[in-house]
Formats: C-alpha cells, sequence, structure tokens
C-alpha cells in the first residue's frame, strides 16, 4: 500500500531540511566596526560565473572580520544617494550585456565616488575597456584590457607561477610566490607607469598582475587574474589561499583610509 498524501509531504520536506541545514552557511556577517564593502557583480550571463565568485569573495572578506559586504548586480546605484553609505567599491565583472553595460551617467558617478576618496578594487574583467568607456578609466586603472587601439590585449589560461615583486608592500606582505590556474591578461594597454606588486613570466617577457595606483584622493587596487567559468565545478581561482589573500590585503590597503581607529 502506497503512502498517504500526508506522510508523503512530510518526509520529502525532511529531505529538503536535511539538504538546506546541511549546506554552508551563507548568511551575511555583521562588523560594526567593519568597513562597508559594495561588491558590483553581474554580467556575461552563461559566460562567467560572477554570482558564485561574488559569494567566494564576499565570504572571504566577512571572514575576515574586517568587512561588512553587500553585493549588489544593478549599475544604478552607483548614481543613488544609498553609495554615500560604503567605503570601498568592488568590480569584479566585465558587463558585457546591455542590461548590465555602465552607462555614461554610472562611469562618471564611479570615477567621482574614486576620485573622491572611496576605495576601487578593480579584479579580473573588470578592466575590459569597452568601446564607450570614458578615457578616465585609463587614468584611473591604470592600463585596461582592449582589442580597440594597440596593442591588442592578449590572453592565455594555464598554470601560473606567480612571483611577488614587491615584498616589503602592504598588499603582499608576507605573500611567497605561489602558482595559480587562472587567465591571464597581458598586453595590456597602458595609460600611465605602474610598479607591479606581483608578475608572470610568459612568452619570454615579464608581465604585471597586480597594483595599486592613487586617483585623485582614492585608492585603487587591480589584478588581472580572477578568471571563473560559468556553471558547475569550474575552478575559482579564489578558492586559492595565496590569491584570496592577495586580494584580501589589496583590499586592506584601498580601505586602510577608512578604518576606524581601534580604541
Amino acid at each position: 500500500m502506497s503512502a498517504s498524501r500526508p506522510h508523503r509531504f512530510a518526509a520529502a520536506f525532511a529531505v529538503v531540511m536535511i539538504l538546506v541545514f546541511a549546506l554552508p552557511a551563507s548568511a551575511q556577517k555583521k562588523a560594526p566596526d567593519g568597513v562597508k564593502v559594495l561588491l558590483l557583480s553581474g554580467g556575461a550571463r552563461q559566460h562567467h560565473g560572477y554570482r558564485d565568485q561574488a559569494l567566494v569573495l564576499a565570504r572571504g572578506l566577512e571572514d575576515s572580520g574586517r568587512y561588512e559586504v553587500t553585493i549588489c548586480e544593478d549599475g544604478s546605484i552607483l548614481t543613488s544617494p544609498g553609495m554615500s553609505k560604503y567605503d570601498v567599491l568592488i568590480v569584479h565583472v566585465d558587463r558585457r550585456d546591455p542590461e548590465f553595460k555602465f552607462t555614461e551617467e554610472q562611469q562618471k558617478a564611479l570615477l567621482a565616488l574614486v576620485h573622491s576618496g572611496k576605495g576601487y578594487v578593480s579584479i579580473h574583467g573588470a578592466d575590459n575597456a569597452a568601446p564607450d568607456w570614458l578615457p578616465e578609466w585609463r587614468e584611473m586603472l591604470g592600463g585596461v584590457f582592449s582589442h580597440v587601439g594597440l596593442p591588442d590585449s592578449k590572453t592565455k589560461k594555464g598554470e601560473f607561477q606567480v612571483k611577488i615583486a614587491r615584498k616589503d608592500h602592504p598588499v603582499t606582505k608576507d605573500l611567497p610566490d605561489f602558482t595559480l590556474k587562472d587567465e591571464l591578461y597581458y598586453h595590456l594597454q597602458m595609460k600611465r607607469p605602474i610598479e607591479p606588486l606581483a608578475v608572470v613570466e610568459v612568452e619570454g617577457q615579464t608581465w604585471p598582475v597586480a597594483w595599486v595606483l592613487d586617483y585623485g584622493k582614492g585608492r585603487v587596487f587591480h589584478t588581472v587574474f580572477g578568471h571563473r567559468d560559468f556553471g558547475p565545478d569550474k575552478n575559482e581561482p579564489l578558492a586559492n589561499p595565496s590569491f584570496m589573500k592577495l586580494v584580501l590585503q589589496g583590499t586592506d590597503f584601498v580601505a586602510e583610509p577608512h578604518r576606524k581607529p581601534k580604541p
């Protein structure tokens, strides 16, 4: 005799609850004295796993106890009064899809926010210069990935030996050389001189993969690494403890002016 409908429902509900509570918690964590971060995600649907990566990055930031993180995919927040509550803006996406493209107004707002003193972290695809990007992006980032103009930027996937070029900088403090499976951006179109904090050697040349710059009153950290493909079980560079440490310490550096002094 088959089980009654209520019993079948109860059994199914029990299985669902077991699965839910077996999953790792992903609730946002409080850090009352922490720096407030807006993590701007979204874009390139079914091409990059940005939503999955946003959760990994947010968890790493909040687990440090130094940050409260809000994830947003709508670029219109850049022009809203709500941006005033955030100290640091992180972008890890290329926002190629029409619904995610930065409008000119949003671009101006982002640039103005950083120039006024907000910290800015740019990861991988966030340097992919769209044809309608304002020229100031290049000034802020120091260089961009682009197929419009010269040099024609290139990509290469594989395992890379990341060499720490500046061991005395806060971003690379206590970080040894490490191996990273990722996608390299190189032959970037550089606007102004940078001092690499980390480099890789490819095709007989040394390429910068992480650096910091000042932009107006704001600090900027950029890394060309951080690629995650779309779909389950894809490689996540941020799962590499050394790369996560580099990103966290890069965030610490741009956030330092906004950190509350300890009593």
